[in-house]
């Protein structure tokens, strides 16, 4: 099933991770294990192929060259976030990060939406099907925060979001990204007070039927953030075709599509 993120809701702190410190993350000696019973063996591995073959047929009955790249493994120790210099808004202690790619050699990239694609039906069982994670901002109004006022309006609203998703996950989400894209230090600031601790914006576009690139060279970078852009009432389908933009452009580039939760 499609790792489906809301909002970061299960991401951990972010920290900074020094060569010394891999030398210790050694698993201490423990009790022999037993080997796995073969037939237990072959079970699973006959699951994992027919899982791959209807992942193979859903990718192609989407119009895509097969199934996606496999998931890679999670890094072992998320990289160190800091604000792109090109997106600060000012200095403060303790301010959530904001980044529109991570920092990370691996081929992969981040697939993000707003809440109106996790509530479209034919999005949601196509992301099942194709068994491919994304990550869920909810738009809980259509304003720029910063036309709202100061930190006062700014902070109710994102704390008053927050303050909802615990309540109805049981977690506080500690990625938030503001509607549109736009804010100000204040944001960062009232955002930092609501236990966020990165805002993650984007690097590319994908909308129906196109991809739209930061980069000259019009192609995929790894760690890029991937803003999936579509007006369902304008098209009910957009959703799923913007999508589709961006997973052709990523299994065609040889991107995998990872979680953002995972690494931020």
């Amino acid at each position: 099933m499609a790792a489906l993120s809301v909002l970061g809701l299960l991401a951990a702190g972010c920290g900074a991770v020094r060569g010394e410190d891999l030398l210790d993350n050694v698993p201490a000696a423990g009790p022999a294990v037993a080997a796995p019973d073969a037939r237990a063996l072959h079970s699973q591995a006959l699951r994992m192929v027919d899982a791959h073959v209807r992942q193979v047929t859903a990718g192609r009955q989407y119009g895509l060259a097969g199934a996606p790249l496999s998931v890679p493994q999670p890094p072992a120790f998320k990289p160190f976030l800091t604000t792109e210099p090109r997106l600060a808004r000012g200095r403060g202690k303790g301010l959530p990060a904001v980044i529109t790619r991570v920092p990370t050699r691996a081929k992969v990239v981040f697939l993000t939406v707003d809440d109106a694609a996790a509530k479209d039906p034919e999005f949601v069982r196509m992301m099942r099907e194709l068994d491919v994670p994304y990550s869920v901002f909810p738009t809980w109004h259509r304003r720029a925060l910063p036309r709202l006022g100061g930190a006062g309006p700014q902070r109710a609203a994102i704390c008053g979001q927050q303050d909802a998703l615990r309540r109805e996950t049981g977690q506080r989400p500690q990625l938030f990204r503001p509607p549109l894209g736009a804010y100000t230090l204040d944001t960062l600031r009232m955002a930092a007070a609501c236990g966020v601790k990165v805002v993650p914006l984007w690097n590319e576009e994908a909308s129906p039927g196109r991809m739209a690139y930061h980069a000259r060279d019009h192609r995929l970078q790894p760690g890029d953030i991937v803003l999936v852009r579509f007006d369902l009432r304008r098209d009910r389908h957009g959703a799923v075709t913007a999508t589709l933009a961006a997973l052709r452009a990523a299994q065609q580039q040889g991107f995998a599509i990872a979680r953002l939760e995972d690494y931020a």
